[in-house]
């Protein structure tokens, strides 16, 4: 029997082409709760920096908990926290220095804020596939208080520019623009776990929608995982169903699918 869900935000339940809650989403998820399933946010994004339509969304439908900085930050619907893993500072300080010589462009994720080194061609390229745009801040800010991810704008095979100078922290990527950067040994299966503890969860209870390459990795950490017809092929390859797009009513035929909801 599913007890929970856990569900990515950017092209699962938000369509990255119109950036808005498709209402067949808002259904599945209603019907996930009459049916007294556990709903949990597990995102890349930060605390800070949740969406419009997820904000809305929670304003009438509260999600049990929140997985944010992939995992990295967790709190419950009271905003209890249960797992609060930051970046070692070390590591904090060798990104930001190499966004201060113009090696790689960042942004910085924190809890209170969410900003950019400068808006570079890849930065815009980045904002504008979520329709959001981050402000330039002062990388110094980053040593104020403890950073949880950052989105380092590289392409993929270029992580070699700050993988080499850090000691502490690895990366996921869902967009070919930029990769996440977040402490090692974490992203979303450590939130995941921190979950199933918390709520005394079995995998088997737990199903994982998602479509990037950051998901996958939470796919094998629960008994039932669902790629959104949008995500790549490795994602959906690493899925034990395939739904629609999101575009397509696919979060609503997935959990019809399932039996979750009528």
């Amino acid at each position: 029997m599913i007890r929970a869900a856990f569900f990515d935000i950017d092209g699962t339940i938000v369509s990255l082409r119109t950036h808005k809650i498709p209402a067949s989403a808002v259904r599945a998820l209603e019907g996930l709760r009459r049916r007294g399933v556990l709903l949990f946010l597990a995102t890349g994004r930060s605390s800070a920096d949740m969406p419009r339509p997820i904000r809305e969304l929670e304003a009438r439908l509260p999600f049990d908990g929140t997985l944010a900085f992939n995992g990295q930050y967790c709190y419950d619907a009271t905003g209890g926290v249960f797992r609060d893993a930051p970046i070692d500072p070390a590591d904090v300080a060798r990104i930001t220095g190499l966004a201060a010589d113009g090696v790689i462009d960042v942004a910085v994720m924190q809890r209170s804020r969410m900003f950019v080194s400068r808006h570079a061609p890849r930065v815009v390229a980045a904002e504008a596939a979520v329709g959001n745009v981050t402000p330039v801040g002062d990388l110094a800010l980053a040593l104020e208080e403890p950073v949880y991810q950052f989105c380092v704008y590289v392409e993929p095979g270029d992580e070699r520019l700050f993988m080499g100078a850090c000691e502490h922290v690895e990366h996921t990527r869902w967009s070919p623009n930029f990769c996440d950067v977040i402490p090692a040994g974490g992203g979303k299966p450590a939130g995941i776990a921190a979950v199933r503890a918390r709520w005394g969860l079995a995998p088997e209870e737990c199903v994982a929608f998602g479509d990037g390459g950051n998901d996958v990795p939470m796919f094998g950490c629960v008994g039932t995982s669902v790629a959104m017809g949008n995500a790549a092929a490795d994602v959906r390859a690493a899925a034990t169903m395939v739904a629609p797009d999101v575009d397509d009513d696919g979060l609503l035929a997935a959990c019809r699918e399932l039996g979750l909801v009528p």
